[in-house]
């Protein structure tokens, strides 16, 4: 790590011969920051002016990955980026994924420093909400006034830090109730973090009535988004859809409402709709990767074909540097280029593709997919089938694949007429996702896609089933006071279905209810620990899940057993 002696860290006010001296904190001097930039000298410049304000300890990272890895390892309080970091990346990319993995604390700053003036841009950086925008050229007294501001703010949020850090969302929510209670400087801010918490574990009627007090005192386009949200959360469609539209009446910035009533008109079938504000929102704002992927979607399902091919084509050169990366990107711009009648520019997709994630088994088998798509569809047959057969043999080792990845196996495989293939990678899906609806949609709309649709929805419909009837039965052996049996059967269910978060859940509340009538079973506990600790990664703003890590902790406190806390 890059430190220099330490200096002091306190300023001296001297009136002429007094003695007697003025002590204050200075605000720069304890705090650890990042500088993100792809040019040296001005990593070396950065850090001279923070030196100047008495910041000390300074680490460097020249890309966005370099970056990932030192947020990794080390706590900071500030991050400076710049916005562009070459190969395609850009500071924005690098907060959403910092902030996605979880990797700044609350009371982290970090700004956006870049010469980028067109509004586009700066639209991106406002939706993502980073702490400031600098725009260069600024000076040192700029950037310290700016950098002063930000950091008391998020001074403030250091009594929720451990506890997000940690996803125990209850935990912070509690902490901001107190905040609020003290009615200080920053009660609005810790307002509006618990609303986005209240949100962020589903618990919509806390949400709304959080933002109800908000708008009592002042109408602010933050509070009327989030009752959006909590309203759309509680099914009231036509209200949500109404305040939706009045925040961009009020303000047509704000992206995510955009995204929002989009959803509701695809929730609602309404398409052609869904596919329209979409479109105005990718104009508004063209940096962010998912609005686009959306868009793709919704457009493929609408028909709209050469929209599709567009959004996707948008997606792939927006991911590819970015955390959003993925080889199915490539798999969806071919199958609608073939749509289009685009065969050489299909052929050109794939080969990126193969060039791009050699030596990656995830993304080699992908290409193999792919493959497999323009043999068929240049009466290659034989070859085609060859290529799935491969592919369909090395599914089973590749852990790692993501549902989009799985999705598109199961697509080509219905277009090929390998129905029963087809359906036992999506009945796999729906019975480790039972619960997802977002993911049963697009499954239903794929099945729609291939000319599967009546006994797609069958098979979605019986899948879910089937586990509700095992979820329910388990359940039922725990009320009934046998939770050896409950948690036998879960472990049972879970080899089967070893993703499927409900089945996980269930099966730790099982184990917590045997542990408190019947005592410490070291096995039991060993289990439920690394199921929680797996859902911690996979849904940690699950609701049922944070308010287990409640239950759990006590649990695990009361028996002293430390080293199973989450």
């Amino acid at each position: 790590m890059s430190q220099q002696p330490r200096q002091s860290t306190t300023f001296h006010a001297i009136a002429g011969r007094e003695t007697a001296r003025t002590e204050y904190s200075n605000p720069f001097a304890k705090k650890m920051y990042l500088v993100v930039d792809s040019v040296p000298e001005m990593q070396r410049a950065m850090a001279m002016t923070l030196n100047s304000f008495g910041g000390e300890k300074v680490e460097y990272a020249g890309k966005a990955s370099d970056a990932l890895v030192k947020l990794m390892r080390y706590d900071f309080d500030v991050v400076l980026c710049d916005y562009d970091l070459g190969t395609g990346n850009d500071g924005l990319y690098l907060y959403e994924e910092a902030r996605a993995r979880n990797l700044l604390k609350q009371s982290c700053v970090f700004m956006i420093v870049s010469g980028e003036r067109r509004a586009a841009k700066v639209i991106s950086a406002a939706e993502l909400a980073p702490d400031g925008y600098l725009l260069k050229p600024f000076t040192g007294v700029e950037l310290g006034r700016r950098l002063e501001v930000a950091m008391r703010r998020r001074e403030a949020f250091k009594v929720v830090d451990d506890a997000l850090m940690s996803h125990d969302y209850l935990g912070a929510i509690e902490a901001c109730n107190k905040k609020i209670g003290e009615r200080g400087e920053f009660a609005l801010d810790f307002m509006k973090l618990k609303g986005s918490l209240a949100l962020k574990i589903g618990d919509y009627d806390s949400a709304q009535a959080l933002y109800k007090q908000v708008l009592q005192v002042k109408e602010l386009v933050w509070a009327k988004l989030g009752m959006a949200k909590a309203l759309a959360g509680q099914k009231q469609v036509e209200s949500a859809l109404a305040m939706f539209e009045q925040v961009i009446v009020e303000n047509d910035r704000v992206m995510e409402a955009y995204d929002w009533l989009a959803r509701l008109y695809q929730d609602n079938h309404d398409l052609t709709r869904a596919q329209d504000i979409l479109k105005r929102a990718t104009e508004l704002s063209p940096a962010t990767v998912h609005r686009h992927q959306v868009l793709a979607e919704v457009a493929e399902e609408n028909g709209d074909l050469l929209q599709a091919r567009s959004a996707y084509n948008t997606v792939l050169n927006l991911a590819k540097s970015s955390w959003h990366r993925n080889p199915a990107h490539y798999a969806a711009l071919v199958r609608t280029q073939l749509a289009c009648g685009e065969k050489a520019e299909a052929a050109r997709t794939l080969a990126s593709l193969r060039r791009d994630y050699k030596y990656n088994a995830e993304g080699e088998w992908m290409a193999d997919v792919v493959d497999s798509t323009l043999q068929s569809n240049a009466g290659n047959k034989q070859a085609a089938s060859r290529l799935l057969e491969s592919a369909a043999e090395r599914l089973s080792q590749l852990g790692k694949l993501s549902d989009d990845e799985k999705m598109e196996f199961a697509r080509v495989c219905y277009t090929q007429g390998q129905k029963e293939l087809g359906d036992r990678v999506a009945r796999d899906m729906v019975r480790n996702h039972h619960d997802n609806q977002a993911l049963l949609q697009k499954l239903s709309a794929m099945f729609d896609q291939v000319g599967q649709g009546d006994a797609g929805r069958q098979l979605i419909a019986s899948s879910v089933q089937d586990i509700v009837n095992l979820n329910n039965q388990a359940v039922h052996m725990a009320q009934m006071g046998e939770h050896d049996r409950a948690i036998a059967l879960f472990r049972q269910a879970l080899e089967e279905m070893p993703q499927n978060v409900q089945l996980m859940l269930n099966l730790a509340n099982a184990v917590i209810a045997q542990t408190h009538r019947h005592g410490w079973n070291e096995t039991h506990i060993r289990q439920a620990h690394q199921l929680l600790q797996k859902v911690r990664e996979m849904e940690p703003a699950n609701n049922k899940f944070q308010k287990l890590l409640q239950a759990w902790r006590g649990l695990i406190s009361q028996h002293q057993k430390q080293e199973f806390q989450l």
